[in-house]
């Protein structure tokens, strides 16, 4: 069998992966071109003390899937711990200070020391496996502006009448666009069956999607945590993130 040589080109103002295979000596040079938005989108593996999540970015959140793809590319998230984890909710990460692993330090003031234009769009929700932007309160930041670095994945719970009807009351309060984030037919029927956090949508961005090791997730958020939501009897923490373009199927498009 002759060998391939690979070699991977990432312009990272374009979101641009280049394949260049060449097939033994002397062979024609194949390439192919994948841009995220045209075609194709960027998936994350990461890999975390717990076991590996992979998930998608959205193409129509492209500040978001930018800034997180050059963050980790450039290891930004390696060793970070999951220092907020509240069961039937979420798990969030992000702090560069977080690092440290520090038993008595309070993680979750710090982030890549930026932040970053709200793109709440009305078809993501925080449905479970949803990947959202944390950020400080409206009073704080009433542009509903993301953090530079910090995320959560959503675990959920699956609701009843009685939870959506306070998720509805909150959406109408207080979302950018309350009739953009209503809770549809079909949105109700993912939360009374495969649950979410109804209450957030229209308030934070979402920008992504687990698609594979959520049990990871799922389990890291039952971890028993402290008085401060971090888990009190291991440090759970990233391991490493890697990135690549994928082709859209039909029912990512």
């Amino acid at each position: 069998m002759t060998k391939t040589r690979i070699k991977l080109v990432k312009i990272f103002g374009l979101g641009l992966l280049t394949l260049f295979a060449g097939f033994g000596t002397g062979s024609a040079l194949a390439a192919r071109n994948l841009v995220a938005g045209q075609g194709a989108h960027y998936v994350v593996k990461m890999k975390t003390s717990r076991g590996t999540v992979r998930f998608r970015l959205y193409n129509d959140t492209p500040i978001h899937r930018d800034n997180f793809v050059r963050l980790a590319e450039r290891g930004f998230y390696d060793n970070l711990l999951f220092h907020r984890v509240i069961r039937d909710f979420m798990i969030q990460t992000g702090d560069p200070k977080s690092i440290e692993g520090s038993q008595v330090t309070v993680y979750g003031e710090h982030d890549a020391g930026y932040k970053l234009d709200a793109e709440i769009v009305p078809r993501h929700y925080h449905r479970r496996g949803a990947i959202a932007a944390a950020r400080e309160g409206d009073a704080l930041n009433p542009e509903r502006r993301s953090s530079g670095s910090q995320f959560y994945i959503v675990t959920g719970r699956v609701h009843n009448d009685s939870t959506l009807t306070a998720a509805r009351r909150r959406i109408a309060d207080g979302a950018a666009d309350p009739a953009g984030a209503q809770i549809t037919p079909q949105r109700e029927r993912i939360y009374r069956t495969v649950g979410g956090a109804p209450h957030l949508d229209g308030s934070y961005t979402v920008f992504g999607e687990v698609i594979g090791g959520m049990g990871h997730v799922t389990r890291i958020s039952k971890l028993p945590t402290d008085s401060q939501d971090r888990p009190k009897n291991e440090d759970v923490y990233i391991k490493s993130m890697t990135v690549k373009v994928v082709k859209d199927r039909r029912r990512d498009r």
